[in-house]
């Protein structure tokens, strides 16, 4: 069993050779994640003791709003579908972060533990692979998705 300190350690070791891992393969990119532009939602990685994922979250503190925000995206579904493949996925509640139910659209490599180091190499080529692709999508699709939001503030 590791302690608080040891787990503490090992985030920071993961996180800092995700930023070496990225560096030695040119992976030189500002991600977007929490500069998205689209109220509630950020791009985000995050990698547990089972599973690592890259995701649009939408999390706003009102269910209502962030079931309209999820069903702006969902209106896309399509598209980004044939952009990001058939392994992008679309929960409405999903509750697999922090135990918080947040809605996402996600890539999920299952099987993982953050805190195994021989999982790194693994997680990090999934976390740059998968978010290339959300990115791209995010900026297809960024001010379509804001528009309708304010179209539908207006009718609120």
């Amino acid at each position: 069993m590791l302690s608080k300190e040891e787990v503490k350690e090992l985030r920071i070791n993961f996180w800092n050779g995700f930023k070496r891992y990225c560096a030695k393969r040119r992976v030189n990119r500002h991600w977007v994640l929490t500069g998205v532009k689209i109220k509630c939602t950020q791009l985000k990685f995050y990698a547990d003791r089972e599973k690592a994922l890259v995701l649009f979250q939408i999390d706003h503190k009102n269910p209502l709003r962030r079931y309209e925000v999820y069903e702006c995206f969902l209106s896309y579904r399509k598209l980004m579908g044939e952009s990001c493949g058939e392994d992008l996925k679309w929960e409405e509640d999903y509750a697999g972060i922090d135990d918080r139910t947040v809605s996402a659209v996600y890539f999920e490599l299952a099987g993982v533990d953050v805190l195994r180091a021989e999982d790194w190499e693994g997680i990090y080529a999934f976390f740059v692979e998968k978010m290339i692709l959300l990115e791209e999508a995010y900026w297809e699709y960024r001010d379509l998705i804001n528009e309708r939001l304010k179209g539908n503030a207006g009718n609120n």
